[in-house]
């Protein structure tokens, strides 16, 4: 597996919005027009900065996001601005090096904290970002009816807060997770997990995993795009 640790040489930031959004509309292509959008963005960071430094940058800004049109969710370990080509052009300046961004297509869901994961400005929680090629001849109405029969699955994994089930332009399917704390990710990511995963798909999933000291519901995240049940 391959760990990510935001504190190291880049910060992350994990955007979660609703359609119609900001993100389709930067990112347009391979993302259906009235489906929600995950937005991971990489920006490279002095590899000096300390933790609190970094993360009181970060708490600056909640009320700004708190604010931003079409935002559902966000878990981030930087702050940064939004995706215009100012944007782009001022991280570039900042850090020397343009952003990886990468856009997923959200398909379905879930919360499974009653009443919605709430906002954590000191949190232990991470992030996983699980990819899995798309075997041949599957298309996404069947990916689809995969995600929704597994949903009370994973409904009932301790630890886990929310789960994106997702697909990108590049032929992958998988989830975007963000748990309580690492321990419960690693209750879940066992060796017995991969093993099954290579053996139902015929190849292994890649993983990534991203500390995520900020936890931040945005004004839509209260909107129905959120499939799947939320536990009351």
């Amino acid at each position: 597996m391959t760990r990510f640790r935001s504190f190291a040489t880049a910060a992350t930031l994990l955007w979660i919005f609703g359609p119609p959004s900001l993100a389709q509309q930067t990112f347009g292509g391979g993302v259906s027009s009235n489906s929600p959008v995950a937005v991971v963005v990489k920006v490279p960071t002095s590899w000096y900065a300390p933790r609190f430094f970094v993360t009181g940058k970060m708490r600056d800004t909640i009320a700004q996001y708190q604010a931003m049109p079409g935002l559902n969710f966000k878990a981030f370990s930087f702050a940064s601005g939004w995706f215009t080509p100012q944007w782009f052009e001022r991280v570039k300046q900042e850090r020397g090096a343009a952003a990886n961004v990468r856009v997923f297509e959200v398909l379905l869901a879930i919360d499974n904290i009653p009443g919605g994961t709430t906002a954590n400005s000191d949190s232990a929680a991470v992030a996983t970002i699980v990819e899995i090629p798309i075997p041949a001849g599957v298309g996404k109405e069947r990916i689809a009816q995969g995600f929704a029969a597994s949903v009370p699955s994973f409904q009932k994994i301790p630890g886990l807060l929310r789960k994106y089930f997702i697909t990108s332009a590049d032929g992958k399917f998988g989830g975007i997770y963000i748990w309580r704390d690492e321990a419960s990710a690693q209750s879940w990511f066992t060796p017995a997990w991969r093993d099954r995963i290579q053996k139902e798909y015929g190849q292994p999933a890649s993983m990534e995993w991203f500390d995520t000291p900020i936890l931040l519901p945005g004004q839509d995240a209260g909107s129905n795009w959120v499939k799947g049940v939320n536990p009351s």
